[in-house]
Protein backbone atom coordinates (compact mmCIF):
# COMPACT_ATOMS: atom_id res chain seq x y z
CA UNK A 1 0.00 0.00 0.00
CA UNK A 2 1.29 3.71 -0.89
CA UNK A 3 2.03 6.01 2.04
CA UNK A 4 0.41 8.76 2.74
CA UNK A 5 3.36 10.66 0.95
CA UNK A 6 3.34 9.24 -2.52
CA UNK A 7 -0.42 8.99 -2.75
CA UNK A 8 -0.68 12.44 -2.14
CA UNK A 9 1.80 13.04 -4.85
CA UNK A 10 0.43 10.64 -7.41
CA UNK A 11 -2.95 12.39 -7.31
CA UNK A 12 -1.79 15.52 -7.65
CA UNK A 13 -0.19 14.73 -10.89
CA UNK A 14 -2.73 15.49 -13.61
CA UNK A 15 -2.93 14.54 -17.51
CA UNK A 16 -1.31 17.39 -20.06
CA UNK A 17 -3.78 18.64 -22.73
CA UNK A 18 -2.82 17.51 -25.95
CA UNK A 19 -3.24 21.37 -27.65
CA UNK A 20 0.16 21.58 -26.57
CA UNK A 21 1.71 18.75 -28.19
CA UNK A 22 0.34 20.22 -31.33
CA UNK A 23 1.67 23.68 -30.71
CA UNK A 24 4.45 22.47 -29.99
CA UNK A 25 4.78 20.11 -32.83
CA UNK A 26 3.93 23.43 -35.50
CA UNK A 27 6.13 25.88 -34.13
CA UNK A 28 8.68 22.78 -34.66
CA UNK A 29 7.48 22.44 -38.37
CA UNK A 30 7.86 26.45 -38.33
CA UNK A 31 11.35 26.34 -38.70
CA UNK A 32 13.87 26.21 -41.24
CA UNK A 33 14.49 22.61 -41.51
CA UNK A 34 13.66 19.53 -42.78
CA UNK A 35 10.62 18.36 -40.80
CA UNK A 36 11.38 15.74 -38.07
CA UNK A 37 15.16 16.09 -38.89
CA UNK A 38 15.58 16.71 -35.62
CA UNK A 39 14.32 13.33 -34.05
CA UNK A 40 13.85 12.59 -30.43
CA UNK A 41 15.05 15.78 -29.70
CA UNK A 42 11.21 17.47 -31.40
CA UNK A 43 9.44 13.97 -29.31
CA UNK A 44 10.92 15.98 -25.93
CA UNK A 45 10.84 19.50 -27.00
CA UNK A 46 6.98 18.75 -27.45
CA UNK A 47 6.47 16.39 -24.18
CA UNK A 48 8.48 19.37 -22.32
CA UNK A 49 5.82 22.02 -23.76
CA UNK A 50 3.17 19.98 -22.71
CA UNK A 51 4.09 19.42 -19.12
CA UNK A 52 4.81 22.57 -18.56
CA UNK A 53 1.81 24.40 -20.82
CA UNK A 54 3.74 27.10 -21.94
CA UNK A 55 4.65 27.21 -25.96
CA UNK A 56 8.28 28.45 -25.31
CA UNK A 57 9.20 26.90 -21.84
CA UNK A 58 11.93 28.53 -19.48
CA UNK A 59 14.53 25.67 -19.04
CA UNK A 60 17.34 28.49 -16.84
CA UNK A 61 17.70 26.65 -14.25
CA UNK A 62 18.44 22.86 -14.42
CA UNK A 63 19.32 19.92 -11.74
CA UNK A 64 20.33 16.38 -12.52
CA UNK A 65 20.18 14.61 -9.21
CA UNK A 66 22.70 11.38 -9.57
CA UNK A 67 21.33 8.77 -7.23
CA UNK A 68 23.97 6.54 -5.30
CA UNK A 69 23.97 3.09 -3.99
CA UNK A 70 24.80 -0.81 -3.85
CA UNK A 71 23.91 -3.37 -5.08
CA UNK A 72 24.14 -6.67 -3.31
CA UNK A 73 23.80 -8.60 -6.62
CA UNK A 74 27.70 -7.51 -7.12
CA UNK A 75 28.75 -10.17 -5.16
CA UNK A 76 27.74 -12.51 -7.68
CA UNK A 77 30.57 -10.94 -10.02
CA UNK A 78 28.34 -9.23 -12.49
CA UNK A 79 30.30 -6.21 -12.60
CA UNK A 80 33.98 -5.58 -13.81
CA UNK A 81 34.10 -3.40 -10.11
CA UNK A 82 34.13 -3.72 -6.63
CA UNK A 83 31.55 -2.33 -4.71
CA UNK A 84 34.02 0.45 -3.19
CA UNK A 85 34.31 2.08 -6.46
CA UNK A 86 30.34 3.32 -6.03
CA UNK A 87 31.69 5.77 -3.23
CA UNK A 88 34.75 6.77 -5.07
CA UNK A 89 32.56 7.43 -7.68
CA UNK A 90 30.30 9.58 -5.37
CA UNK A 91 33.45 11.69 -4.22
CA UNK A 92 34.40 12.04 -8.18
CA UNK A 93 30.96 13.41 -8.73
CA UNK A 94 31.17 15.79 -5.74
CA UNK A 95 34.43 16.65 -7.06
CA UNK A 96 33.43 17.82 -10.69
CA UNK A 97 35.50 14.54 -12.58
CA UNK A 98 33.12 12.83 -13.67
CA UNK A 99 31.50 12.63 -17.19
CA UNK A 100 28.02 14.06 -16.08
CA UNK A 101 29.69 16.58 -14.34
CA UNK A 102 31.08 17.79 -17.76
CA UNK A 103 27.96 17.45 -19.52
CA UNK A 104 26.15 19.79 -16.78
CA UNK A 105 28.96 22.17 -16.73
CA UNK A 106 28.31 22.22 -20.71
CA UNK A 107 24.58 23.13 -20.36
CA UNK A 108 24.42 24.91 -17.11
CA UNK A 109 23.16 22.55 -14.55
CA UNK A 110 23.98 21.47 -11.24
CA UNK A 111 24.18 18.38 -9.89
CA UNK A 112 23.32 16.86 -6.76
CA UNK A 113 24.20 13.58 -5.33
CA UNK A 114 22.67 11.84 -3.25
CA UNK A 115 23.77 8.70 -1.13
CA UNK A 116 20.22 6.76 -1.12
CA UNK A 117 21.96 3.45 -0.43
CA UNK A 118 25.88 3.37 -0.69
CA UNK A 119 27.45 0.63 1.51
CA UNK A 120 30.00 3.06 3.40
CA UNK A 121 28.79 6.33 5.09
CA UNK A 122 29.92 8.98 2.52
CA UNK A 123 29.54 11.81 5.19
CA UNK A 124 32.52 10.15 7.03
CA UNK A 125 34.79 10.97 4.23
CA UNK A 126 34.47 14.40 5.14
CA UNK A 127 32.55 15.34 1.93
CA UNK A 128 32.24 18.85 2.28
CA UNK A 129 29.38 20.10 -1.03
CA UNK A 130 26.02 21.92 -0.99
CA UNK A 131 25.50 19.40 -4.02
CA UNK A 132 25.44 16.02 -1.29
CA UNK A 133 22.35 14.86 0.31
CA UNK A 134 22.47 12.13 2.65
CA UNK A 135 19.38 9.93 2.28
CA UNK A 136 20.76 6.74 2.57
CA UNK A 137 18.11 3.97 3.46
CA UNK A 138 20.71 1.32 4.23
CA UNK A 139 24.04 0.14 3.69
CA UNK A 140 23.13 -0.84 -0.10
CA UNK A 141 20.58 -3.67 -1.28
CA UNK A 142 20.66 -7.20 -0.26
CA UNK A 143 21.61 -9.85 -2.79
CA UNK A 144 18.37 -9.79 -5.30
CA UNK A 145 19.52 -14.00 -5.84
CA UNK A 146 19.39 -14.57 -2.59
CA UNK A 147 15.78 -13.42 -1.77
CA UNK A 148 14.03 -9.87 -1.88
CA UNK A 149 16.43 -6.70 -2.71
CA UNK A 150 14.54 -4.80 -0.01
CA UNK A 151 11.61 -4.57 1.97
CA UNK A 152 8.66 -3.04 0.30
CA UNK A 153 8.97 -0.34 3.28
CA UNK A 154 12.91 0.24 2.12
CA UNK A 155 11.44 0.47 -1.15
CA UNK A 156 8.44 2.98 -0.39
CA UNK A 157 11.28 4.98 1.67
CA UNK A 158 13.65 5.15 -1.23
CA UNK A 159 10.42 6.85 -3.52
CA UNK A 160 9.64 8.75 -0.47
CA UNK A 161 13.33 10.39 -0.13
CA UNK A 162 13.72 10.93 -4.03
CA UNK A 163 10.19 12.55 -3.74
CA UNK A 164 11.99 14.93 -0.36
CA UNK A 165 14.69 15.63 -2.75
CA UNK A 166 13.15 17.35 -5.26
CA UNK A 167 10.82 19.18 -2.90
CA UNK A 168 13.88 20.79 -1.17
CA UNK A 169 15.77 21.93 -4.62
CA UNK A 170 12.58 23.08 -5.83
CA UNK A 171 12.53 25.99 -3.43
CA UNK A 172 15.80 27.32 -5.06
CA UNK A 173 14.02 27.08 -8.04
CA UNK A 174 13.95 23.82 -11.12
CA UNK A 175 12.60 24.02 -14.63
CA UNK A 176 13.98 20.83 -15.59
CA UNK A 177 15.49 17.76 -14.05
CA UNK A 178 17.60 14.71 -15.15
CA UNK A 179 17.70 11.85 -13.05
CA UNK A 180 20.85 9.76 -12.87
CA UNK A 181 22.08 6.99 -10.94
CA UNK A 182 25.55 5.12 -10.15
CA UNK A 183 26.08 1.82 -8.09
CA UNK A 184 28.19 -1.22 -8.69
CA UNK A 185 25.61 -3.73 -10.04
CA UNK A 186 22.86 -0.87 -11.15
CA UNK A 187 22.70 -2.21 -14.43
CA UNK A 188 21.85 -6.36 -13.61
CA UNK A 189 19.08 -4.63 -10.62
CA UNK A 190 17.98 -2.19 -13.63
CA UNK A 191 17.74 -4.80 -16.11
CA UNK A 192 15.41 -7.51 -13.30
CA UNK A 193 13.21 -4.91 -12.42
CA UNK A 194 12.69 -4.35 -16.87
Amino acid sequence: MKTDMISKVVSSIGSVDVEFFERAQRRLDSLTKPQGSLGRLEELARTIVAIKADEKPRLANKVIFTLAGDHGVAEEGVSAYPKEVTAQMVINFLHGGAGINVLARHIGARVVVVDMGVAERIKNLKVKSENFRDKKINFGTRNMLKGPAMTRREAEESIERGMEIFFEEEKCGIDIIGTGDMGIGNTTASSAIA
